[in-house]
């Protein structure tokens, strides 16, 4: 895949800055976004028993279903890893999901991605307070449902946030998945989607997470650690060229990530 610039920049500094620079070269991140985009559009054509098929490990899945028999709510997390959406199927064909979406860029490909990801029993919401109510309700009926813990929440749609170290660097951080927690008593699941080698199919690791703390601030850093434990499971798999660091607009940007802003023009 050839990158840009800028882009070469991004991942360069992302890299570094999460101690991966040794061990992911930017030609193993850039065949990593690659895939990433030619698998998932692959997954949206994809007849579903043939995609399950493609799953072939799967750890941690006995603690879901327990939570499931216990009539309790569960908030699955899928960092954007590996083929990430894989996560999302396999878990529709087990039971109902409401997961939470943002609309592409270009309108025209909004239909196949919906009709792509709504699927089995998946139900997809947009990411603003419709999509949010949809989600509580879900929880408070015992169902589960899909957030991606790495992606910038956006004020303006609902999507509140804390600023909390992701890698070391200051990352505005969601909130929504603590307070759904805390206000329904879900379980709450880290999935990991590692794409395994020779192109032999996929393992799904789902991990159990323990109780947030109250703080929010302390919330979204025991969140974020999760999530780099996720990315540690296969490293040259995640999306490096994500901004995760940069500023929504209707957010206040922390001290650090002004003072970042202000030399490196990042946040953009």
């Amino acid at each position: 895949m050839l990158l840009s610039g800028g882009m070469r920049n991004r991942l360069r500094e992302n890299l570094s800055s999460a101690g991966y620079a040794d061990r992911v070269s930017l030609a193993q991140a850039s065949t990593g976004i690659g895939r990433m985009a030619i698998e998932t559009a692959g997954l949206w054509r994809t007849p579903d028993a043939i995609v399950l098929g493609r799953v072939k490990l799967v750890d941690g899945w006995d603690t879901v279903l327990a939570a499931k028999d216990q009539g309790r709510g569960i908030i699955f997390l899928t960092p954007h890893l590996g083929t990430f959406e894989i996560a999302s199927l396999f878990i529709g064909s087990q039971m109902p999901l409401t997961a939470m979406f943002r609309a592409p860029r270009v309108a025209w490909a909004e239909p196949m991605m919906r009709a792509g990801r709504d699927r089995m029993q998946i139900r997809s919401q947009p990411a603003e307070m419709s999509g949010i109510r949809a989600m509580l309700k879900a929880l408070r009926r015992g169902e589960a449902i899909g957030l991606l813990p790495d992606q910038v929440p956006d004020p303006g749609r609902g999507g509140e946030g804390v600023w909390a170290a992701f890698f070391g660097r200051p990352a505005y951080t969601i909130t929504l998945v603590q307070k759904f927690a805390k206000t329904t008593q879900a379980l709450v699941v880290m999935v990991a989607c590692v794409r395994l080698p020779d192109a032999q199919g996929y393992r799904l690791a789902f991990t159990p997470l323990a109780p947030f703390s109250e703080d929010s601030a302390a919330a979204a850093h025991e969140l974020n650690a999760a999530v780099e434990a996720a990315i540690a499971l296969a490293p040259d798999q995640y999306l490096w060229s994500y901004n995760r660091y940069k500023v929504p607009p209707g957010s206040t940007p922390s001290p650090a990530a002004r003072e970042t802003i202000n030399v490196r023009g990042e946040g953009r």
